[in-house]
């Protein structure tokens, strides 16, 4: 069987890979941990977007400027 065929990705995309090493990091992810949570919701909100709307959606946390975004990685895309 050719090499291309042996290959398969764990993840379908970049926010499924967020949210799965997240979870599967057993001491990195505290309940008590706000920064962590906070990251893991963003990365949660991030993949609803792109099962509703599609596309790749990027998440940008800055805790000095008071800012969560959740955006849309590129050109608007349509389903």
């Amino acid at each position: 069987m050719a090499i291309i065929h042996q290959i398969r990705r764990k993840y379908a995309t970049k926010n499924e890979e967020i949210i799965g090493e997240l979870a599967s990091s057993n001491g990195a992810l505290s309940a008590s941990d706000p920064k962590a949570i906070l990251k893991r919701k963003a990365a949660e909100v991030a993949y609803l977007m792109a099962l509703i709307n599609g596309g790749e959606w990027k998440v940008r946390i800055d805790h000095e400027e008071g800012l969560v975004m959740i955006a849309r990685r590129g050109g608007r895309r349509t389903l």
